[in-house]
């Protein structure tokens, strides 16, 4: 079980961010936090996995507490969840040794995939977070931006395309096989499929796995 902190002045999208995250058997929100100076004062005391951690909040602002978590050597895993696609915002985090940087429009299932290879070691920062964004080739195509697949389903869809079961799928993404059954189907009902050989052959006649 990951334990989880939220820092968000917003506290509508803060409490409905954690119902959202509790879902999943693998997460636990333990705290919702308003400000940074209360979720500083928490983790001196209270060890915690993960922060999730606004920009723009009262009583030190999302830099300001990074740096006062960086020069207390509060050791927990730390997400800025933002609305501020900015690049000078996210080389700053950088430099305060922040483990990720997600935009509040992210899709749930990429928050959690992203806490999930943040804990394990595994997630790679993408420096598209920035205003300065790479254009991603999956995303281009009309049939994916039709049916809203998530860079994680489009992931899942080219491994069931190749032929693995959702156990094998798992070792791959270091996911759990709840987690990737959840999204096979998500899959299904986004690009109403029945089953497994409905979405090979849909795959293959739109070329997803190619892409």
């Amino acid at each position: 079980m990951i334990d989880i902190v939220i820092a968000d002045d917003h506290k509508l999208f803060a409490q409905g961010l954690a119902n959202l995250l509790n879902t999943d058997p693998d997460l636990q929100v333990t705290a919702i936090f308003n400000d940074g100076r209360s979720l500083l004062d928490h983790l001196q005391s209270q060890p915690t996995q993960v922060a999730l951690i606004d920009l723009n909040m009262p009583f030190f602002n999302g830099e300001k507490t990074l740096q006062r978590m960086k020069e207390q050597g509060i050791c927990c895993k730390k997400i800025v969840i933002t609305m501020y696609a900015d690049e000078r915002l996210l080389k700053s985090c950088l430099a305060l040794g922040i483990d990720a940087y997600l935009l509040k429009n992210t899709e749930l299932d990429v928050v959690i995939d992203t806490i999930k290879a943040v804990v394990a070691g595994t997630y790679v920062l993408d420096q598209r977070a920035s205003g300065q964004r790479i254009e991603d080739p999956t995303f281009k195509d009309d049939f994916l931006n039709v049916h809203k697949l998530s860079k994680r389903e489009v992931e899942i869809v080219k491994l069931v395309a190749k032929g693995l079961t959702s156990a094998e799928i798992a070792d791959t993404l270091f996911l759990s096989i709840l987690t990737v059954d959840t999204h096979r189907r998500n899959i299904h009902q986004k690009l109403k499929v029945k089953n497994t050989a409905e979405l090979i052959q849909l795959a293959l006649k739109q070329d997803l796995y190619l892409q």
